[in-house]
């Protein structure tokens, strides 16, 4: 479900898709597998249209709002570890404290998670993943991979996934009821993201031409940007100001020589400038001592 997730997610971001994002096509040799993905995809949205969005239409009947907002704040709280340790494997030892503060206040005095304490003390949610972290280390996403029940991926995303759940505490600590913790999270998840994010799903696929290829292009460009914003800005380096610079060619003097009149208003002129142009100088030095 995490994937379809973030596909949804992606959608919601993206608002509704044009006729030309419909169209877009995956770089080249992206989705080499393509009639295997996209068998995968008519049997994911055929599961959507008989269980996932009529569970969701009845999961937003019954439930009120407050109750919903509670239990998406919780399954967001339960993957917070697993964010953490991204973001030290990433080397983002701050953004994993400030993870771990958030984690701590929301289940305890957030209670259990329900109520986003963080968000409301600056400490927001952010996603992250070991699939991000082997992006953020330049490693390929691979092929394309669309998958009936997890939906759209790729090779690199899908080992992410695998990693994720060996480092996830809730499946490695042994405590009582673990097996129905997880069963629960994945279904209860699968249903809440699906009800988050129904209308902008629903306007991603109506307005596509190839609801396909436009899943593909939103899922695809969605996990670049997220791997984008994890890079640290290109170091502009610093002008050489020692650089010589060939002097300028004489230009010929095509103007005849001003009258005596006007030569001594200019001396007149640079003698009254000269503060100004020691000031400027002045100022030219300070600015080089502050560079080196």
């Amino acid at each position: 479900m995490k994937r379809s997730a973030a596909a949804l997610a992606a959608s919601l971001m993206l608002g509704a898709a044009t006729n030309a994002l419909a169209q877009a096509s995956a770089p080249a040799n992206a989705d080499p597998w393509e009639p295997a993905n996209r068998f995968g995809f008519s049997i994911f949205m055929a599961v959507d249209r008989v269980v996932m969005r009529p569970a969701a239409k009845v999961y937003e009947r019954v439930l009120p709002k407050v109750v919903r907002t509670g239990v998406h704040n919780m399954l967001v709280n339960l993957g917070e570890p697993v964010v953490g340790m991204n973001d030290v494997f990433q080397g983002r030892f701050k953004q994993a404290a400030k993870t771990t503060v958030r984690f701590v206040a929301d289940s305890t005095v957030g209670v259990g998670g329900m109520i986003d304490v963080g968000a409301k003390t600056g400490l927001p949610h952010h996603d992250n993943g070991f699939d991000l972290t082997l992006g953020r280390y330049r490693v390929k996403s691979g092929p394309y991979v669309f998958l009936p029940i997890l939906g759209p991926s790729s090779v690199r995303d899908l080992f992410g996934i695998c990693v994720d759940s060996v480092i996830d505490p809730l499946h490695w600590v042994n405590y009582p009821g673990r097996t129905a913790l997880g069963v629960s999270r994945t279904l209860v998840g699968g249903v809440d993201t699906r009800a988050v994010n129904d209308a902008a799903f629903e306007a991603l696929i109506s307005d596509a031409t190839d609801p396909y290829a436009t899943l593909r292009s939103v899922y695809l460009q969605n996990q670049q940007s997220k791997i984008d914003e994890g890079k640290p800005p290109t170091d502009q380096p610093l002008p050489d100001f020692d650089e010589e610079k060939p002097a300028p060619a004489p230009q010929p003097q095509a103007e005849a020589a001003p009258a005596p009149e006007a030569v001594t208003e200019a001396a007149g002129a640079d003698v009254a400038d000269a503060p100004a142009l020691d000031k400027t100088a002045a100022a030219r030095d300070r600015t080089l001592d502050r560079l080196f």
